[in-house]
């Protein structure tokens, strides 16, 4: 949890002493409200609330709900939320859209969500798509520091699992790290692909420091990734900061959590035979950062897998197949 989110909420327990009978502040108040906002409540008993704009932070996210045709409307509450975290230099509607024309493949995880009541929630990365004209983050835990507040309230009373492929394996995993930290509830079960455990050793990474490559040894490097080939022309000049942006989130990344207790939610992950980066051993390592359940499941396909329609399909039934032995 951020330094001014703790002092917040150390504010809301001073406040709530010293105003007995004020009605407890709203639970998006603790993540959205200033330390200002949050005094005028309390000097209000309660009548005071600020003009915060969550919807246009909400859809800046997750601009793909919509899209998705998940959203849960009529007063009705999800029996379940998806969330979802797409790798490196991709952009949420790797899940959130079935593609058209001949490029359509129907995805049965939304198939699923519609027939079940879920809501897919795919986070957006700024510096892309519908967030083009926003900054880009450069480390992991800001991303997590950003993304909390947004998903706490959204989280807190409803079940969810939650998806990530490659990078979004570790923004995934520190997002819930913070989320535990202030008490929200865990997901009922986590399905990670294609990516090393967080605490693997720098020196056993298989990848390159990308700010250290240049501009050829770079696309090399994307190659080694199984990036498209047609990435590397025209579209270039779009996709080569995105793609620099987002390789600066895993090579920054530190483990810093030593001390933490392992998480207890079942684990289902995935690793690609055509995988020229991420091997089996460095996906099976996950097992050591849980104590529930834990899957090790192999795909037919490269490191992109999720951009390949048959392997992509083969995932997303063997997510729903998991899905469907929950009890909602």
């Amino acid at each position: 949890m951020d330094a001014k989110t703790v002092r917040k909420i150390n504010l809301i327990d001073v406040l709530e002493e010293q105003y007995p009978e004020c009605p407890a502040i709203p639970r998006e108040g603790v993540w959205w409200w200033t330390e200002d906002d949050v005094r005028a409540w309390f000097c209000s008993n309660g009548t005071k609330t600020p003009n915060v704009n969550l919807d246009d932070a909400f859809k800046r996210w997750f601009p793909g709900l919509d899209r998705s045709q998940t959203r849960v409307d009529g007063g009705k509450i999800p029996k379940l939320r998806v969330l979802c975290f797409a790798n490196a230099g991709n952009t949420e509607d790797m899940y959130t859209s079935e593609g058209t024309g001949p490029r359509r493949a129907i995805s049965p995880l939304l198939e699923w969500c519609k027939q079940n009541g879920a809501e897919m929630l795919a986070v957006q990365l700024p510096g892309r798509a519908n967030r083009r004209d926003e900054s880009y983050i450069f480390e992991i835990r800001k991303v997590a520091e950003e993304l909390l507040p947004i998903v706490a309230s959204t989280l807190a009373d409803v079940p969810y699992v939650c998806i990530g492929h490659s990078m979004g394996t570790w923004v995934a995993f520190e997002l819930l790290l913070a989320l535990r930290a202030v008490g929200i509830q865990m997901p009922r079960q986590v399905f990670f692909s294609a990516f090393p455990f967080p605490d693997i050793p720098h020196k056993s990474r298989p990848w390159r420091v990308n700010a250290l490559l240049d501009d050829e040894t770079f696309k090399d490097e994307c190659r080694r990734w199984d990036v498209n080939e047609l990435i590397f022309g025209p579209m270039w000049n779009i996709y080569h900061p995105l793609m620099r942006s987002d390789f600066h989130l895993f090579d920054k990344y530190d483990f810093v959590h030593i001390d933490e207790d392992n998480f207890d939610f079942p684990l289902t992950t995935f690793y690609a035979t055509g995988d020229k980066m991420i091997t089996r051993e460095m996906v099976e390592g996950w097992e050591m950062h849980t104590t529930g359940a834990f899957e090790l499941i192999e795909i037919a396909g490269n490191h992109l897998f999720p951009l390949q329609k048959e392997p992509k399909r083969e995932w997303l039934q063997m997510i729903v197949d998991r899905l469907g032995r929950l009890a909602l």
